[in-house]
């Protein structure tokens, strides 16, 4: 994967096998309460297992301890968090800095996947997918490093896992034919006929040009590589689909002995495992095989980029936007400012801190410069202080603005700059972000060890010492500390950085209508002249290896030397029951959970109308009120007094649409709002007052020009999300044809919902749209339409209980049903797709995303089990080889949902028929059980129960009941149809849903102009507007 930390804000980073694989048994046979015992007794200087104790720490504000260790051998650095966690993290980072844009450290990512010493199969990452019980695993190329990490609860899992992922690491294969597959390679476009054109194929060149579908993505790219012009970050770390096949086989293998090495890498274990086993296993499976080596540790170092003498300006190019509201506002312009080196981690928490009070919210100087100015749709992508840089930057501008706007947004930057460090900011404020700061320490996510991991590389990497990232109330209170000693220290930090910042880059870009076809020229140029050197001898090379490489894609794989788990011993047939009660308060139900939250309240509240009394010509309006019902002003504050209470009193607000399907019938759904949010306990009645403000007044009078620019900043986001999910649209789309529940989600969800966004954002007023959201807020918000629940600590639920009692008792009742409104833009009601029709929604892509549906049983269905079994088999043995391996997609499959629609898909995808090929043929592939095993099957359920049994954080306990309306018995018939499942199962059900398909979509195609679809009367084409 690539791309990992381009986007995060980096405000929150310092919130910051089977048994003959593993060695001695000793390694796994310490217990989790031994492993707390032993941690407490190292010491700094302590020895053990060929490390050596560097830092140990206690950080109680994430109720975790910290040991820093190094390897005396190889010089490999090991960090440990040691924390009350069951979800067990193991990751291994290694410094990749590339000197060019070939893509040799995003590809090298991929292959050293595909095979290693001690597991000679195809792609061990893949199939490890469908033989563990992991919580997460992956693997990330970013600027400046790779990361490999995993999670799972299961401690014989966590050493399989290891062992295959230090394995891939450290001794890969790194086969030719897998570099062919994986990064790039000459190919005939018909491998099996010579005389075919001969093209560029392979995975990371596809997902690359994929990458680079959107305007958003290059504008980053960009950003990043003419902001630091002399260093590593001027290349393209993923790679650039155009220099990508200058990379060679031979470059590849020297990058990987360079830079895949324990002196250049760093090690990290989370969670309630013993360290003493983690130290031993790696220590003797890889360490003790290599010694230091300085020279790759050094070299690898990313260098600092000079500070500029005077500031810079460049000007770029891009496709034009087909979903811009208005085709003549498509530049984009920014300013980003080189700011100080990661190292020093207590002036990036400042400056981060800083970055926010200067651009987050309504009451933010540059807000109110920018977004309040209406001159463009939303800030510039990357807007925000950025870590993932070994020096850290900030950069602010604004998107969809006409051309001739661009030195006015430039001047009102500057201008908006220049008054906050002379007047400054409110001390509430600034209270604000701390309490962001104090809550996420408490908050636990459901995967917290990743989360920490991935936030603690950057700085890491960087040789910093990882720790500090940890210790969030040190640096908040040396920051209270400064402020207080220096009332002025804010305002001198913006002079210092942003006004005399002579290291500042001015990017502008605008669409060019040639942009695409000059692209498609430079591969093509790119191409003919790599023709033009073959020999006879190379052409022949070319069509054998075209040869080989299906046949070893087709080859049965030895898949039992890699570790598993094993269903009937590792896979409980019980489960943890549910833990809720539930009661009525005033006619309202309210489902409740004592909870170990860490002082924190969770709310939820789910609004069901009479939707027989809810007009049709609103549905489409759902998704705005959403994203602005919370943004208004609502009671006596205004929309700057209300986010500034959001942001003081709670963890936000939230509301989106809710869609549920009947676990039993498919004519019968669940459709409505739901509003989410948690606070700290002595904020509960704080976060109630605020909600009851916003059900019973929101102030939607107050400033239409504000409300428009909230519609055009959806819009902007919503366009940004295609290329990056795509074959989520796809299936969506698909499985509209369905009609019901489907439906309703593509109507608020889908490509329909981004168009009427479109329409909406290309009117003048938003006038018109406010009275559909009056509209709304009738029908929704008032007790009558209510159920609720709260997830509290056990010693405050009985006073988190009459506090939801107080705020059902204030809201308003419901009132009678509203008349038909005047509609303003499309009504939102997409046209049923005809069964064996397909569409084809035509989007400058570099390639494709596709998805098909068909409906097959309710969640209770004895079949249900059977079906989702099916999915993922089929998925990891057939359309894997099929769509990714032969076919070049980035990914591809097939989901079963809790509706009971069986979708296909592929994302980033050169092809559409081969691909369409496939998820027929897979049908057949199914329904003839002498293409699968046995094991084959148990592999399925294990990557079924990855879904089924992942972490439930104490915030979540009880929503699958309370949003869903899946009870503990339903759970519990579900977990026994799956453990039961057959190869006879598998074969029964392909044929009776997915060979003879009753009811089902036809194909969607999300991507570029296609001339087979053009020509061919089964394709509805549909070009600019999606739900035409």
């Amino acid at each position: 994967m690539y791309g990992f930390g381009r986007h995060i804000r980096c405000l929150s980073r310092l919130n910051l096998v089977s048994g003959r694989y593993l060695k001695p048994k000793a390694y796994t046979s310490v217990s989790s309460a031994a492993a707390v015992d032993m941690h407490k007794t190292l010491k700094v200087g302590h020895q053990l297992h060929g490390y050596e104790v560097k830092v140990v720490d206690e950080v109680p504000e994430l109720c975790l301890s910290a040991y820093l260790l190094d390897h005396l051998k190889t010089g490999a650095q090991h960090l440990h968090i040691q924390r009350d966690d069951n979800n067990n993290m193991f990751g291994v980072s290694l410094r990749t800095t590339p000197a060019d844009s070939t893509g040799v450290a995003h590809i090298l990512e991929h292959l050293s996947l595909c095979g290693s010493e001690k597991f000679p199969v195809r792609d061990p990452f893949f199939k490890m997918l469908n033989r563990s019980l992991t919580t997460f695993m992956n693997a990330f190329t970013t600027p400046d490093h790779t990361f490999y990490p995993f999670s799972t609860q299961n401690l014989k899992d966590y050493y399989n896992l290891m062992t295959v992922y230090l394995d891939a690491v450290f001794f890969p294969l790194l086969q030719p034919l897998d570099f062919n597959q994986e990064g790039w390679r000459l190919e005939h476009q018909d491998i099996n006929d010579p005389q075919s054109d001969i093209i560029f194929k392979g995975v990371v060149f596809n997902e690359m040009k994929g990458v680079f579908s959107s305007p958003a993505a290059i504008y980053v790219r960009s950003l990043q590589n003419h902001l630091f012009p002399d260093t590593t970050y001027a290349n393209e770390s993923g790679g650039d689909p155009l220099v990508i096949p200058e990379l060679k086989y031979e470059d590849l293998k020297e990058f990987h002995r360079k830079h895949y090495h324990p002196s250049n890498a760093r090690f990290i274990t989370y969670g309630n495992f013993p360290l003493e086993s983690h130290l031993a296993f790696i220590d003797d499976y890889v360490l003790n095989r290599f010694n230091l080596n300085e020279n790759f540790r050094n070299s690898t170092e990313a260098r600092n980029q000079p500070k500029w003498s005077k500031p810079m300006r460049k000007e770029i190019q891009s496709q034009p936007d087909p979903l811009a509201p208005f085709p003549d506002k498509q530049t984009t312009v920014s300013i980003s400012y080189m700011l100080e080196d990661k190292s020093n981690t207590h002036e990036c928490f400042t400056l981060s801190i800083i970055c926010s009070l200067l651009m987050d919210g309504p009451n933010s100087p540059l807000y109110q410069a920018l977004i309040d100015s209406g001159l463009g749709s939303d800030y510039s992508p990357n807007s925000g202080f950025a870590g993932y840089t070994k020096q850290a930057f900030f950069s602010i501008g604004l998107q969809g603005i006409a051309k001739k706007d661009v030195n006015f947004v430039v001047k009102a930057i500057d201008t908006a700059l220049k008054n906050a460090s002379n007047d400054g900011f409110p001390e509430e404020r600034i209270e604000a972000i701390l309490h962001r700061l104090e809550l996420s320490t408490k908050y636990q996510t459901n995967n917290y060890g990743l989360g920490l991991a991935m936030n603690l590389n950057s700085i890491w990497t960087h040789d910093c010492n990882p720790i500090v990232g940890l210790k969030v109330n040190d640096h908040v209170n040396r920051f209270r500390k400064e402020l207080k000693q220096n009332p002025k220290l804010l305002e001198q930090k913006i002079k210092e950085y942003f006004i005399s910042n002579t290291h500042r880059l001015v990017l502008e870009m605008n669409p060019s209508e040639d942009f695409e076809k000059n692209l498609r020229e430079k591969e093509q140029n790119l191409l003919n002249e790599k023709l033009r050197k073959l020999s006879k001898e190379d052409l022949k090379d070319i069509y054998n290896k075209g040869i080989q490489l299906e046949k070893q894609q087709n080859d049965k794989q030895k898949v039992d030397i890699l570790p598993t788990l094993v269903v009937k011993t590792d896979i409980s047939r019980s489960f943890d029951a549910t833990n809720v009660e539930t009661t009525q308060i005033s006619n309202t139900s309210v489902q409740w959970s004592a909870q170990p939250t860490n002082g924190i309240t969770y709310f939820n509240a789910i609004l069901k109308p009479n939707f027989s009394n809810f007009p049709q010509h609103l549905v489409p309006y759902l998704p705005l009120f959403n994203q602005v019902a919370t943004k208004l002003g609502a009671g006596s504050l205004d929309r700057k007094q209300l986010d500034q209470e959001i942001q003081l009193l709670t963890g936000g607000l939230q509301m989106s649409v809710h869609v549920t399907d009947h676990p039993s019938q498919f004519d019968l759904f669940e459709k409505g709002l739901i509003i989410s949010s948690h606070c700290l306990e002595r904020n509960i009645d704080h976060m109630f007052r605020l909600l009851t403000n916003i059900f019973n007044s929101i102030r939607f009078d107050d400033d239409y020009d504000h409300l428009l620019q909230l519609i055009r900043i959806s819009s902007a986001e919503l366009a940004m999300s295609l290329p990056h999910y795509g074959q989520r649209y796809a299936m969506q789309r698909s499985a509209a044809a369905l009609g019901g529940a489907f439906k309703f989600r593509e109507q608020t969800s889908g490509l329909s919902s981004v168009d009427h966004f479109r329409s909406m954002a290309s009117l003048e007023s938003s006038e018109p749209v406010v009275e559909h959201l009056k509209s709304i807020a009738d029908l929704l918000l008032n007790s009558d339409s209510m159920r609720c629940s709260i997830n509290a600590e056990a010693s405050t639920i009985r006073s988190s209980l009459q506090s939801v009692e107080k705020f059902i008792n204030s809201l308003n009742k419901r009132t009678e049903p509203i008349g038909e409104t005047q509609e303003c833009g499309n009504n939102g009601d997409i046209p049923a797709i005809e069964s064996m029709l397909n569409e084809h929604h035509v989007l400058p892509f570099a390639n494709n995303y596709l998805g098909k549906s068909v409906y097959c049983t309710p969640f209770v269905h004895n079949d249900y089990a059977k079906l989702k079994i099916a999915a993922n088999l089929v998925s990891a043995k057939y359309l894997l080889r099929e769509v990714r391996e032969k076919g070049g997609a980035y990914g591809g499959g097939a989901k079963f949902n809790l509706g009971g629609v069986y979708s296909y898909y592929s994302y980033r995808d050169p092809n559409v028929e081969q691909t369409i090929d496939a998820f027929n043929d897979s049908a057949q592939w199914l329904a003839n059980q002498s293409n699968y095993s046995e094991q084959d099957i148990d592999e399925a359920k294990l990557s079924v129960f990855q879904e089924v049994d992942h972490p439930i954080m104490p915030s979540e306990q009880g929503l699958l009941l309370f949003v869903n309306g899946i009870t503990d018995q339903m759970r519990h018939d579900y977990r026994m149809r799956l453990l039961d499942v057959t190869k006879a199962d598998i074969e029964e059900v392909a044929k009776r849903y997915l060979v003879n398909e009753k009811l089902h979509s036809g194909v969607v195609l999300i991507g570029p102009r296609n001339d087979r679809t053009l020509s061919d009367p089964k394709w509805l084409i549909i070009e600019d507007k999606p739900n035409n």
